[in-house]
């Protein structure tokens, strides 16, 4: 007898304690059944009362990650809204003239600049 379940045997009368074993049993099949805890109450007969119960356990898969078939980068529609016939690279022609304007207005607001601001009370 497990000594945890000795305060049971104690409660109850000897001539009872077949009852309260198989009590027991179907409580302990019922816990490994469904992962619940339970506060009992034991009368002197061997009946088993379910008092209080707990919240049910959290189920261990609440998400699970699937990698897509391929990468987001093979497919600009996995990874944007663009639709699947976008070609997947812009072209040098196009980065080239990016660059040159961006360049462009660099420059210009680098050098274009109006006199230092000076306090109002100087």
């Amino acid at each position: 007898m497990h000594p945890a379940l000795r305060p049971y045997f104690d409660l109850v009368w000897p001539l009872f304690w077949p009852w309260l074993c198989w009590n027991l049993l179907r409580v302990a099949a019922w816990h490994q059944r469904t992962g619940r805890g339970a506060l009992m109450a034991v009368d002197r007969f061997g009946n088993i009362r379910i008092v209080r119960l707990s919240d049910a356990p959290a189920p261990d898969d609440l998400y699970t990650y699937e990698a897509p078939p391929m990468p987001r980068w093979e497919s600009p529609a996995l990874a944007s809204d663009l639709p699947v016939s976008a070609p997947t690279c812009g072209g040098p022609a196009l980065i080239r003239s990016l660059y040159g304007v961006y360049t462009v207005f660099y420059m210009v607001c680098e050098r274009v600049r109006g006199p230092p601001l000076t306090p109002a009370g100087s």
